[in-house]
């Protein structure tokens, strides 16, 4: 699948490895962090009371020309730890590209160095994603030609661009993996050029037409 029917997304993280060193990775996540790095412990403090016993760690890091303020939530699981969050110190939220350069910051400063030395894995997911990541091949297949040949200014009302639409939610309903309503609306505005309020109706559409699916499915059973 092209780039162009790719869209930015948020990016995910993990370090992973034997739960019998996870004790070992937290303490060199803690002596990796340096400038523009630093650990929060107020904000931990303030989490941990919340986590019911989770190991978390938080790190902080002040604006400078490439980044804004932030802080990053590393949460505890099996093997290792998760990015949970990062949220903008001073901003009232960050961007795509701002939230996965402070990730990949984070990752190249801090998270591999320690991973490196305990024997740990860095994992972490594309910062673009298309349409085969969330849906299958042919569900994605289906929408794509949806969209190149649908009239962008009447949505799917035409019989032939319904039919395909319809093929569609038939396909996304089958497939074990769907696309999120407001992932879908974002890939139709900005990988297909639809505008907001055809794109905000088709959404509206693709989640009432799988809840219908899925009933009709649960009543046949």
């Amino acid at each position: 699948m092209s780039n162009k029917h790719a869209i930015e997304v948020f990016q995910d993280l993990s370090i992973l490895g034997p739960e019998t060193r996870r004790a070992e990775l937290r303490e060199a996540l803690i002596a990796a962090a340096a400038t523009p790095w630093e650990r929060g412990i107020d904000a931990e403090k303030d989490l941990s009371r919340m986590a019911r016993g989770d190991d978390i760690l938080v790190f902080q890091r002040q604006s400078d020309k490439s980044l804004p303020a932030a802080r990053l939530t590393l949460w505890s699981r099996e093997g290792g730890y998760t990015i949970t969050n990062i949220v903008p110190r001073e901003l009232g939220r960050l961007t795509y590209a701002q939230y996965n350069g402070l990730l990949q910051e984070f990752e190249r400063l801090v998270a591999k160095p320690a991973a490196l030395s305990t024997g740990f894995v860095v994992e972490h997911s594309s910062p673009r994603q298309s349409l085969e990541e969330w849906v299958s091949p042919e569900a994605a297949k289906a929408l794509e030609a949806f969209s190149d040949l649908a009239n962008k200014s009447t949505g799917s009302s035409h019989p032939l661009d319904q039919q395909r639409w319809l093929r569609f939610l038939i396909l996304a309903h089958r497939s074990a993996q769907k696309p999120d309503g407001e992932r879908l609306r974002r890939w139709l505005m900005e990988a297909e050029g639809w505008d907001e309020d055809h794109a905000f109706r088709l959404l509206i559409e693709y989640e009432f037409g799988l809840d219908l699916l899925k009933a009709y499915d649960s009543q046949r059973a």
